[in-house]
């Protein structure tokens, strides 16, 4: 058993700041990573109740050191959904009924058309290594030092991993600009 971390009453409010400063980009990340509302606010609820009963918390209640400690408790989490439903083999015929009831409602049409343009449709393209690094970099302005601790890889990897996501995106983002131009001409 570790021994407790003991925890300054003055600090206290530091940290519930920080950690509600990092709602809103925990949210926007867990949507890029999984794509459902629903599951992201899950995700995002997970990440806050495993946060605060955690025995080790940053020793500094900073943004800049609560902040990458969030998201890499985010990802573990995410990681372990995806292990969770590779083991259940109802879950994937589940999905793909849901998705296609989805579908068939105008709310569903409507909600699709509202939250997807063509860069999350791009974003989303991309393979999860190169839109997880994106997505850090670009959407929730991390250094590559912090990218490279909450995804567990050397900080050079963070970089090869961006410039080819940019590329990808890139070449994406130019498919789609052809494809309106031929519509519209």
């Amino acid at each position: 058993m570790r021994p407790r971390l003991p925890i300054r009453r003055e600090s206290l409010p530091d940290l519930s700041e920080a950690l509600l400063a990092c709602h809103d980009a925990l949210y926007r990340y867990a949507r890029s990573l999984c794509r459902e509302p629903a599951l992201a606010e899950d995700l995002v609820q997970e990440t806050y109740r495993r946060a605060l009963a955690a025995r080790r918390k940053p020793e500094i209640a900073a943004p800049e050191h609560v902040r990458p400690w969030m998201f890499t408790i985010l990802r573990h989490l995410w990681q372990n959904e995806l292990r969770h439903r590779s083991h259940d083999p109802l879950h994937a015929s589940t999905e793909a009924v849901a998705g296609l009831s989805q579908l068939e409602t105008p709310e569903g049409l409507l909600t699709r058309k509202m939250l997807r343009s063509e860069v999350r449709h791009a974003v989303e393209a991309l393979p999860e290594t190169y839109r997880e690094a994106v997505v850090l970099r670009e959407l929730e302005n991390m250094s590559y030092a912090e990218i490279a601790v909450i995804l567990e890889c050397p900080v050079g990897t963070v970089m090869s991993r961006l410039s080819r996501g940019r590329a990808l995106l890139r070449e994406l983002l130019a498919g789609l600009d052809a494809g309106v131009r031929e519509a519209a001409g």
